[in-house]
């Protein structure tokens, strides 16, 4: 090695505005996982439920097509069972993955911030000019990007897809609304996950108490909320839908009734509350994240 390697050298690359210092944060969060070989295991299960629904919509396309030069109609109710081209469908895949996505969120969570606090490697993130703000959001991109990759991209690869293979932009003309919903549902299962995420990495630290944590979240209080609701229905009459506040994934297919307009004459009552709690946990994470991030020494 050359004596000059070794003395002070400038970084020669363009220079960016100071509002960027987030992205190698999460740069550096997706590159992370990306080398991981079970984060490509995750990835894999939750596209077979994509794949399906592709398969789903081609055939769907193709006999809608062959009727269609027969001079008929395409029976309503065998649309119905293999694809409701009106938004229901889009939104059940989006629920549907919830499983897959509790799942690899809970490694992405140990593995992104858990080894942080575990490690120290907080307080070198946290050296001048990085503030806990652009820590937030670098660590939040990423998660939230990771989600993406399992709920709305796969949703959004549906949408152009039912348009392709009808041979007409009508599909999406006509249907320009549901775009939109796809986009805020979608959108919504990425980032409220990921945030809350964020605070239950961030407090338990450690993998086994973070995954526990996790699915005493997304299995345990949606049972609980799910046997009180039976028990009280049976005891008192009627439906006492308040105790599945307790579900996370029901709060947030709660909320996109309002973007797919389904069955509003239900949900008009619950998802102003689901939006309550959901945006209370929320908070709720982000005070925990920001309060354990706080009490990081910083390396300045």
């Amino acid at each position: 090695m050359k004596l000059d390697a070794c003395a002070y050298r400038p970084w020669r690359g363009r220079l960016r505005s100071p509002i960027w210092r987030f992205w190698p944060i999460a740069r550096s969060g997706l590159s992370l996982m990306f080398k991981r070989k079970i984060f490509w295991f995750f990835l894999l299960i939750g596209l077979l439920n994509f794949l399906f629904y592709f398969a789903v919509i081609y055939t769907l396309t193709r006999l809608k097509a062959e009727f269609a030069l027969q001079g008929r109609k395409l029976p309503e109710f065998v649309q119905r069972f293999l694809f409701t081209e009106t938004g229901d469908s889009y939104r059940q895949f989006i629920y549907a993955q919830n499983i897959v996505l509790m799942l690899m969120l809970a490694f992405c969570g140990a593995l992104l911030i858990g080894n942080d606090f575990r490690f120290h490697a907080v307080a070198f993130y946290l050296s001048k000019p990085i503030t806990r703000l652009h820590y937030f959001l670098g660590k939040l991109l990423a998660i939230t990007a990771l989600a993406a990759l399992i709920t709305l991209l796969p949703a959004l690869a549906l949408f152009i897809e039912y348009g392709v293979f009808t041979d007409s932009i009508e599909y999406w003309m006509d249907h320009s609304r549901l775009l939109f919903a796809i986009l805020g549902y979608g959108a919504l299962v990425s980032l409220a996950p990921a945030v809350v995420l964020m605070g239950v990495s961030a407090w338990f630290r450690r993998t086994i108490p973070i995954i526990a944590a996790w699915a005493g979240l997304f299995l345990f209080l949606p049972y609980v909320g799910s046997t009180l609701r039976n028990f009280f229905r049976k005891t008192g009459g009627g439906d006492p839908w308040g105790w599945s506040l307790l579900d996370f994934w029901a709060n947030l297919r709660w909320i996109s009734s309002v973007l797919f307009g389904a069955q509003l004459d239900r949900y008009e009552e619950r998802w102003p509350w689901a939006a309550l709690v959901v945006g209370a946990w929320m908070a709720l994470a982000v005070w925990v994240f920001w309060r354990r991030v706080g009490k990081t020494e910083v390396v300045l």
